[in-house]
Formats: C-alpha cells, sequence, structure tokens
C-alpha cells in the first residue's frame, strides 16, 4: 500500500512540473489562465517535494 501512494505521489510530481512550465507559458500568449512567475516556481517546487516524498515512500519497500 505504501509503495502504491508512493508511485501516485511521483506521478503527481511529475505532472505537475510540466503544468507549472507550460502555465509560465501561457503568460505568452496572454492567456486569462496564465500562471505568474512566483506561481509557476512554487507550484514546481510542490512537484519536486512531492516526487521526492513518493521516492523516499517508494524506496523503502518492504
Amino acid at each position: 500500500m505504501i509503495y502504491l501512494l508512493g508511485r501516485s505521489l511521483q506521478i503527481v510530481g511529475l505532472v505537475l512540473v510540466p503544468v507549472a512550465v507550460a502555465g509560465n507559458l501561457a503568460e505568452i500568449a496572454h492567456s486569462p489562465a496564465a500562471l505568474t512567475l512566483r506561481q509557476s516556481v512554487i507550484l514546481s517546487a510542490l512537484g519536486i517535494a512531492l516526487f521526492y516524498m513518493g521516492y523516499l515512500l517508494q524506496g523503502r519497500r518492504s
């Protein structure tokens, strides 16, 4: 169960980083859903943290 939770956190983390970058790049197209640089960095950091937490949980497989 912990292994599955770890893998799920890794997948969510891997998805968040490109979404943050794309959200920041949407500012170039003047999209109303664009992210500021600060929001993009925070979302990327969250994705990295979730991935790392998932890595730690997945590595403790018994």
